[in-house]
């Protein structure tokens, strides 16, 4: 038992040894040195501890009815606001808030008087051009035919030819890396 285990190993060592004879690795080069691009160094910029911002806009447009205006400013941390606009019905919402880190945002809303007249519509409907015309179809008379008779005719009995087998070949033997013919 032991005898054929080490023919085994013999034998593995062997075709090892053949297919390495074929199949070099490929030699061990070591790799060039990576060059990687010189990035600038990291500037710091302060951070403003104490942003501030204001804006304001208005829009007054008589041929659509549309009316707003909008105001906003940041100053020591809180936000104040305030935005205005022309409801549908004439009367103008305003809306006044304020925003900061202790009270979170808190917004009031007023409804002032009717000032502004609602903006006619602007789209009128076409009048009506297209009437449908009335319809024509009429449903052909309906024809009808019996189908033709079937026929039937036996299928013709089979007839069996004697089988023929041509020489079957085996495939020439081909082996898995190329033959090397040893000097």
């Amino acid at each position: 038992m032991f005898a054929q285990q080490v023919a085994v190993c013999f034998a593995c060592i062997a075709v090892f040894a053949v297919r390495a004879q074929y199949y070099p690795s490929a030699a061990v080069v070591p790799a060039a040195p990576v060059a990687y691009p010189a990035y600038p160094a990291a500037v710091y910029h302060p951070v403003n501890p104490n942003p501030s911002y204001a804006y304001k806009y208005g829009v007054s447009d008589p041929a659509t009815g549309d009316y707003k205006t909008a105001e906003e400013s940041l100053s020591n941390g809180v936000v104040q606001g305030q935005y205005s606009l022309a409801e549908p019905d004439g009367t103008i919402r305003t809306v006044s808030y304020t925003a900061d880190d202790v009270n979170g945002f808190v917004a009031q809303v007023t409804k002032g008087a009717k000032v502004v007249a609602p903006a006619a519509p602007v789209y009128a409907a076409p009048a009506k051009v297209y009437t449908a015309p009335a319809p024509v179809y009429t449903a052909p008379a309906p024809v009808y035919s019996a189908p033709a008779p079937a026929v039937y005719a036996p299928a013709p009995a089979p007839v069996y030819a004697p089988a023929v087998h041509a020489p079957v070949y085996a495939p020439a033997v081909s082996y898995p890396f190329p033959y090397k013919r040893q000097a």
